[in-house]
């Protein structure tokens, strides 16, 4: 059974331009699995370099690899990624 986690972004700081170029990839790339039903939500923090990723996978593994084609992370635009096992209880994910 699959669980949902919540995997943060934390772009580096000094690739705007080149991320910009990427961005429309990355979306699309976000839109796809999206339809597909494994990725719920997705998005940056307002005024920082980061961003928070909701996604269904059987583990935390399986949660970052589902994640490893993302251009931005193919491009080396993410610095560091975290994944945290996420128990929505109350809303349309619970």
């Amino acid at each position: 059974m699959s669980k949902i986690y919540a995997v943060e972004y934390h772009y580096v700081t000094d690739k705007d331009e080149e991320m910009a170029a990427v961005r429309p990839s990355h979306r699309a790339f976000n839109g796809r699995l999206a339809d597909e039903g494994r990725l719920l939500a997705a998005g940056p923090y307002v005024g920082t370099h980061d961003a928070l990723i909701v996604v269904r996978a059987e583990d935390e593994a399986g949660a970052l690899a589902l994640l490893e084609d993302d251009p931005f992370q193919q491009a080396g635009f993410i610095s560091e990624r975290i994944p945290r096992e996420w128990n929505p209880v109350i809303g349309v994910l619970a």
